[in-house]
């Protein structure tokens, strides 16, 4: 604000009076139309300096800014053309102590430990019918899951309240029906509902002793929750 005031206000070549005719022309003009309409040349006057200073001030001022300016933005890499580091929100880069990103509003794992490090609960499990929540709940549905095996963690009894996004409510749902056997990989929610680590990952529909990873899923169950839980040593 500054600098742009002294550019403003700045007047290096002040008004002043026109500058008399020299000798030689006065004689000259004088020749032709008599001496009575010819002003007399009149001492030389030295044109103010102040306006001279004020303005090389100004000019010295905007270059300082102008190259602090441009220097400034090529060593900070969020200037121009730069892109700064930590910028997701619902989405972001890889997530620390989850090895992987995130997808959606959802962490998604890259490798076995990280995704069964996740989960509070990993169970052998018979999906009951669910009931779809209103109001907040909508496109939410919560079912009654009998346990048949534990790999990790606790459960408060042999059967459980699962709460998973209603399937076919949206493009982030788990593929989960009532009546068949899944592995099922929990956080404690709150009132005592459990919900999937993820909708892609956080459960593996049992197939003839098989755990069967969801579409999109590449990631295997350790061996030692797959005996755990009784399962056949590969999954396919």
């Amino acid at each position: 604000m500054r600098v742009k005031s002294l550019i403003k206000n700045a007047n290096p070549v002040p008004h002043t009076a026109p500058e008399p005719l020299s000798a030689r022309a006065a004689d000259e003009l004088s020749s032709l139309v008599g001496s009575d309409h010819v002003t007399s040349p009149a001492p030389a006057r030295r044109a103010p300096r102040r306006g001279f200073l004020v303005a090389a001030v100004a000019c010295g001022a905007a270059a300082a800014v102008a190259g602090v300016t441009f220097f400034g933005l090529q060593g900070d890499p969020a200037g121009a053309g730069g892109d700064r580091a930590g910028a997701r929100s619902g989405s972001a880069g890889p997530a620390e102590g989850t090895g992987g990103g995130l997808t959606a509003d959802e962490p998604h794992f890259a490798g076995t430990a990280a995704l069964e490090g996740a989960a509070d609960v990993i169970v052998r499990a018979r999906l009951g019918a669910g009931q779809q929540g209103s109001g907040d709940d909508a496109g939410t549905t919560v079912a009654t899951a009998k346990v048949l095996a534990t790999a990790k963690g606790r459960t408060p009894g042999d059967a459980i309240q699962v709460s998973y996004t209603t399937p076919g409510s949206g493009p982030e749902t788990a593929g989960l029906t009532a009546g068949k056997e899944y592995v099922l990989l929990l956080d404690k929610g709150e009132g005592g509902r459990y919900v999937l680590v993820n909708t892609t990952q956080g459960w593996y529909e049992v197939e003839d002793g098989t755990a069967v990873a969801a579409q999109g899923n590449r990631v295997a169950l350790s061996p030692r929750v797959r005996e755990a839980l009784r399962l056949a040593p590969w999954n396919r």
